[in-house]
């Protein structure tokens, strides 16, 4: 990259890199930076892209309406819909995302939902859109196949012990609570 190409590559950046914003003000203040900056200034930029654009990639449109109305209208205080290693929840209704649903691929974050984009987290794994948009079209359906698949409840995590229950991939207490 040309140091043109990476003050201009910068100047976006520093809304949100102290690095990038101390770099823009020094080559202000001192009109070049060292080799070693410049040099650091490209890295950053170029891993900076690759990130955007592996996250790009990866962001999808999802209809999410149905996972979005089981979550609310379950009768648990935070309800957690959990598809083989997927795991979806309503973000906070007085926070900064009120609306949209986070998507956890075990303890790790993978993205958020919000007007029907997924928007993948810089960590998200591969696949990820395309789980969600599986689990999207039929929860209900999903659910059940988990829960005979694994032997594990979709809606609380825990065990199912009763033939029945297996049977419906779904523990009798929580096909009460979620309406499932």
């Amino acid at each position: 990259m040309e140091y043109e190409e990476i003050l201009i590559a910068l100047q976006p950046m520093r809304k949100w890199n102290d690095f990038a914003n101390s770099l823009v003000q020094q080559y202000g203040m001192k009109g070049d930076l060292t080799e070693n900056q410049w040099n650091a200034a490209e890295r950053m930029i170029l891993k900076t892209r690759a990130t955007a654009e592996r996250k790009a990639s990866m962001s999808r449109d999802v209809d999410v309406s149905r996972i979005k109305e089981l979550l609310e209208s379950a009768k648990v205080k935070k309800p957690v819909f959990r598809v083989d290693e997927l795991s979806f929840s309503l973000a906070p209704v007085s926070g900064k995302n009120a609306g949209a649903v986070y998507v956890k691929r075990g303890s790790d974050y993978q993205g958020k939902i919000v007007g029907g984009t997924f928007t993948p987290s810089s960590g998200c794994a591969k696949g990820t859109s395309d789980n969600i948009v599986t689990v999207s079209a039929d929860p209900r359906g999903e659910a059940v196949r988990h829960g005979k698949e694994t032997g594990r409840c979709s809606c609380c995590g825990r065990t199912l012990t009763d033939p029945v229950s297996i049977e419906l991939g779904i523990g009798p207490i929580c096909i009460n609570n979620w309406g499932l």
